[in-house]
């Protein structure tokens, strides 16, 4: 019985392991709406999202705070000044955006029904993005 709950552990772990932990993701088509008042000119939504898989509360795998689809191992990436760095950076770098306007974070921490002792904890982090 234990081997059969390891064996699921590690390939719950290795499912995780091959999965994009950090995303980022934009919306721009806004069909001319838009999102603030005045001259600055709307160029979408983005959101960006890291999660990672904890046991005991140590990092075993989470999503790089630096590049969209990539992971890290042992490292603890999943907070809020992480998500904010990351959102930033990608917005920057792929829209050319000087502001964004009413950012929000949402956290989740949760257990990992099949295992014993694996949580996971995830951070999401959403703006829409002007250029002024």
């Amino acid at each position: 019985m234990m081997k059969k709950l390891a064996c699921l552990a590690a390939c719950a772990v290795a499912a995780f392991a091959l999965s994009a932990c950090s995303s980022f993701e934009m919306a721009t088509n806004t069909n001319g709406v838009k999102f603030t008042t005045g001259e600055a000119e709307t160029l979408g939504h983005v959101n960006a999202d890291i999660w990672g898989v904890y046991v005991f509360g140590l990092p075993v795998i989470s999503g790089s705070s630096v590049e969209p689809g990539k992971c890290v191992v042992f490292s603890d990436t999943v907070d809020t000044s992480n998500a904010i760095s990351f959102l930033t950076h990608n917005t920057q770098r792929k829209l050319n955006a000087s502001v964004i306007t009413d950012v929000t974070t949402e956290r989740t921490t949760g257990w990992l029904v099949p295992t014993v002792f694996f949580f996971y904890r995830d951070i999401q982090v959403s703006g829409n993005v002007v250029k002024k």
